[in-house]
Order: structure tokens, then sequence, then C-alpha cells
């Protein structure tokens, strides 16, 4: 009779061990954490997925402008996207504030993109100091101290902005930051650094291809003034 008892006792245990364990696995498979994540492929792509409520939104933008845009729901870490037309499966791996994303069926998924655009690659949480509202607020606080010829101030909040956020910002954004960084550089005398601060932008990297900075015709417009401003930069500097 006791020798009973504990079969019983350990199937039980067994029971629970195996519950809970199935609870935990539940967990682990459950989800995409809810946020907003910033694309941090590189290049000229940018964009941003968004998770809440069991749904997810993605909106990239690709060389000349092309976009890629995908609404669906999420179950676990897969996504359906479907809006009569094929049905666009995504996989989500990943966690704590970094995701990688990927079409299952790439196919599929390219009818929801524009020729030169693509959503697959890693999307990162931006911490609070790299938000768009924040980066808006550092820079504004960045060019008011410029303005009032406290280039010191000026040069640390711009440099800081770039250690900090340029993976979060795109692009032009990133070069524009930089621009404005060499220039008070160059009133502080330090003409190799500012240089330095422009050797990695778009307009310096492509200065010799022609005035389009070796870009497709979308691009040209949209980094025409920040490309002008870096070259007239780098020519005080130089």
């Amino acid at each position: 009779m006791a020798l009973h008892r504990k079969k019983i006792h350990l199937m039980l245990r067994l029971i629970s061990f195996c519950c809970v364990t199935g609870i935990f696995g539940a967990t682990n498979v459950l989800a995409v954490e809810t946020g907003e994540y910033f694309y941090v492929q590189g290049g000229h792509e940018h964009g941003r997925l968004n998770v809440k409520d069991g749904n997810f939104t993605i909106d990239t933008i690709g060389a000349n402008d092309h976009t890629c845009s995908l609404t669906g729901s999420m179950k676990g870490k897969s996504g359906v996207v479907s809006d009569g037309g094929e049905t666009c499966r995504v996989a989500f791996s990943g966690g704590n504030g970094v995701l990688h994303v990927g079409p299952s069926d790439t196919d599929a998924c390219r009818s929801y993109c524009g020729a030169r655009a693509w959503f697959d690659g890693l999307y990162q949480r931006p911490p609070a100091a790299c938000t768009d509202r924040a980066r808006t607020g550092r820079i504004e606080a960045a060019r008011e101290a410029y303005t009032r010829k406290n280039y010191g101030l000026a040069v640390a909040a711009f440099t800081s902005l770039i250690d900090q956020c340029s993976t979060y910002m795109n692009w032009i954004e990133a070069d524009r930051v930089r621009s404005d960084l060499a220039l008070t550089q160059y009133h502080l005398g330090d003409k190799a650094k500012c240089l330095e601060t422009l050797a990695p932008t778009t307009a310096m990297q492509n200065r010799d291809v022609d005035e389009t900075f070796g870009l497709p015709p979308a691009n040209v417009i949209d980094y025409q003034s920040t490309g002008k401003a870096i070259l007239h930069n780098a020519a005080l500097c130089g």
C-alpha cells in the first residue's frame, strides 16, 4: 500500500513538472515584446516596426524612396500579412529590445515592397535618449548653443548625440548632425577634427562622382541641401 502511494505521489510530481514546463515553454514562444523598433540594417534603408496587441506594422524606405508597408497579426514569433492577395509570412527572432525579422516566403512578401526596398534584417528598440522626440530636442539644444557661440557646449552635445544615437537615425539625419558638428569644430579652430567628422558622410564618400553623390534621383533631391552643406564645410576646413 505504501509503495502504491509513493507511485501516485511520483506521478503527480511528474505531471506538475510537465505542466509547469509547458507553461514556461508557451511563454518563451509567445512573444515579441510590445513597442517601437528602429530598422538598423544600415546603408540607405531605414524604417520602423511597431508591435502592439498581437499585431504588427512595418514601414521601411529604401533606395530612391521605394517603400515596404506591411500590417499583420502575430502568433508567438510568427506574423501573417494578407490584404486579399498573396499571404506574406514573417518570422521574428531575438528579444530584449533586439529583433531579427525575415520573410518565410520571399516571393509572397515582395509584393508588399517596391523594387528597391526591403524589410528583412535587424530592428532595435531605441533607448529613451534616442527616440524621435528626444533626438529632436537634443538637436535643437545643440543648435541653440551654437547660435549663442557656446561652441564647446555645442560640440559636446552634437558629439554625444552621434555617439549614442547614430544607429537610430536615418542616413540623412546622421549626415546633417555630422555637418553641424564639423562646422562647430571649425569655429573652434580644429580643422583636422572637422574633416575627420565629415569623412564618413555620403557627400564626402562620393564627392568625386558628380552633383548626384552617386545616389538615385529621389535620394538626390532628399539629400541635396545636406550634401551641399557638407561640401561647403569641408572646403572651409580644408
